[in-house]
């Protein structure tokens, strides 16, 4: 049941992000400021991603250290992402806002929300594991492996799968500041 949610889940995602990707250099969307296109593009990829890695993350039946590896991509890109829209992505809404009826103010706190609401500051603890192992290789790589072998794989999927849901509210946020003016 859970893998046919997050596989309609990933369908709606793809869908919304080859919109938004191909939004951002179609005439058709000319008249559309390019700050809004990419904001609506890189919350559409990054939901999208984080959909696309809950299933591959479901679907790893492989025990051991082939899923340990494939966890510690996941927390690079949990990190990365996190940061994107604490910087970049937030930049870009407040930006937007400013020249909207809502106002900046308001971004702000739809933001600090959504940031509350997930608990995405539990991505913190994955923060020693980051560009270790998983897309960089340091050379304590194998002691960093080995410490991120002992964490709960339970809540690392717990922490993931509120991203998802945090990306995907993200996304709905853009997207009604863009189209409503508000948040």
């Amino acid at each position: 049941m859970r893998t046919e949610l997050n596989s309609k889940a990933l369908v709606g995602a793809s869908q919304n992000a080859e919109k938004a990707f191909h939004a951002v250099g179609d005439q058709e969307f000319a008249h559309v400021p390019a700050s809004e296109k990419t904001a609506w593009a890189m919350a559409a990829v990054i939901h999208c991603d984080f959909c696309r890695l809950v299933i591959a993350y479901e679907e790893c039946t492989r025990e051991g250290l082939a899923r340990l590896l494939w966890m510690a991509d996941i927390s690079s890109k949990l990190f990365e992402a996190r940061n994107w829209y604490s910087n970049a992505g937030s930049k870009i809404l407040r930006e937007i806002a400013s020249a909207k009826p809502c106002g900046v103010a308001a971004v702000n706190k739809a933001i600090e929300q959504l940031k509350n609401t997930h608990q995405i500051h539990r991505i913190n603890k994955f923060e020693d594991y980051r560009n270790k192992f998983g897309y960089h290789y340091d050379e304590n790589a194998i002691a960093y492996l080995q410490k991120f072998g002992g964490e709960n794989a339970n809540e690392f999927f717990e922490i993931l799968s509120s991203f998802v849901k945090f990306s995907s509210e993200w996304a709905k946020l853009t997207k009604n500041l863009i189209q409503t003016n508000a948040p």
